[in-house]
């Protein structure tokens, strides 16, 4: 029955139908195990990119999906929750594009049809908005996971170097699965790469203009708001005169083009 879910479920949204996936039973749980998922990525994840023909041809990205589907994460510790939902996140982008595959950019795709769906961050095309799959019983879009479940329940900012949209300029795929136990660390060990990727982030100091991440202009409310509270966000991950001035809001911000292109290992 589980392979069979799965396989309609792939059917169903490979041919743009207008129906979603029927809803599975969760069971409400204390513990998650997601090994799988790390297999998968410390498998077929290179530097951030992403050998999407190696997980076409891995059954075990179907069965951590069927773990995902089948699992209500409201019994667990709040980080443990977060993770649940980080990982699903980046499991459902990996497996739509893998059902796309060969795609150069997750923006090319043509979503399906969900009744009902509307409009939350219009600088993304509606596949953000109608695509996603089965995560804790129910249909979720890419969206609603993000800025439905993790955005408003968790106020984390860090997590916007931990999900990962399938493009060049998202932050790196983790080469291992997010976890309750050493979550902090793992969103920290994130959040300082990517911000120190100077393809990301770099600084003209004699300008005094910081070149940074689109993610910050598009998430700006999660960083503080403004331009002098995103700086005070950058300062600590940084030393010496970049760090004090950001940490005096002394630089004017300027964001990064973002490069939708595919973050896949076998086109580079």
């Amino acid at each position: 029955m589980k392979t069979y879910l799965l396989v309609g479920f792939t059917i169903l949204l490979g041919c743009n139908a207008t129906a979603q996936p029927a809803d599975v039973p969760a069971e409400r749980v204390t513990a998650f195990d997601h090994s799988v998922w790390t297999e998968l990525l410390e498998a077929h994840v290179r530097d951030g990119l992403v050998d999407y023909v190696a997980f076409q041809d891995n059954p075990k990205l179907a069965a951590y999906l069927d773990a995902l589907a089948r699992t209500d994460p409201s019994g667990l510790s709040r980080d443990e929750q977060l993770a649940f939902w980080i990982n699903a996140y980046n499991a459902q982008v990996i497996d739509l594009i893998q059902r796309h595959y060969p795609a150069t950019s997750i923006l090319k795709l043509t979503p399906i049809k969900v009744p009902g769906v509307n409009a939350h961050v219009p600088y993304i095309n509606d596949v953000f908005k109608t695509q996603g799959g089965l995560v804790a019983g129910t249909f979720r879009t890419l969206d609603e996971i993000e800025h439905q479940i993790i955005r408003p329940t968790f106020n984390e900012s860090r997590i916007h170097f931990a999900l990962n949209c399938a493009a060049i300029s998202c932050p790196s795929l983790r080469a291992e699965a997010f976890v309750g136990s050493r979550l902090d660390a793992q969103l920290e060990e994130q959040t300082q790469s990517f911000l120190l990727d100077t393809d990301q982030n770099n600084f003209d100091v004699a300008e005094r203009t910081a070149h940074v991440t689109k993610l910050m202009d598009w998430f700006a409310e999660d960083f503080g708001g403004n331009e002098t509270a995103i700086q005070a966000f950058l300062a600590p991950y940084f030393s010496g005169f970049i760090q004090a001035a950001l940490r005096d809001g002394k630089f004017k911000l300027k964001y990064q083009d973002y490069d939708w292109d595919l973050n896949d290992l076998n086109q580079r």
